[in-house]
């Protein structure tokens, strides 16, 4: 079990405990003892989590009702580069059905909304496809976590 998951596992079982009815002191003790367990194994020097962002743009397909998804993580990519595209392991850009099935996606790998808006493209008083974005953040304790279970077309070429 990682750190973070024994120190938020305490962190359940001494609220349970001081939520318990008083009646039920035997349940009480048992909780403190897990709790005090829990954190015993867990590493003093243990690295402490921060929150990372990615931004995701999710792109209507045209001819099509599937959405083409590009991930920012504040990496470097080309201009009309297809580095951020979300792919599989065989490099092929992976569709959505909508901008939820991204977030699912997404929530599945541990990441959670922040925000989320639309963007207008507008040219010459024409409205175009919108572009979708959502903010999502995820709490990792080393940089190597962010892109965990995520490929992008930008890492497959580096690999």
């Amino acid at each position: 079990m990682n750190t973070i998951l024994k120190i938020a596992a305490a962190a359940v079982a001494l609220t349970l405990c001081f939520t318990a009815k008083a009646q039920d002191v035997q349940t009480q003790e048992v909780a403190i003892e897990e709790a005090q367990g829990i954190l015993a194994q867990a590493p003093a020097d243990a690295p402490k989590p921060y929150k990372v962002y990615c931004e995701i743009t999710s792109i209507n397909r045209i001819f099509s009702n599937k959405k083409t998804v590009e991930l920012d993580f504040g990496q470097s990519a080309k201009f009309w580069s297809t580095d951020r595209n979300l792919v599989d392991e065989n490099g092929r850009t992976i569709d959505f059905n909508s901008a939820l099935d991204v977030a699912n996606y997404m929530a599945r790998r541990g990441w959670e909304l922040e925000e989320a808006y639309i963007e207008l493209n507008i040219n010459n008083g024409t409205t175009s496809n919108p572009t979708t974005h959502w903010v999502m953040s995820k709490m990792v304790t080393s940089d190597e976590q962010i892109t965990e279970g995520l490929l992008t077309a930008g890492m497959l070429k580096k690999n």
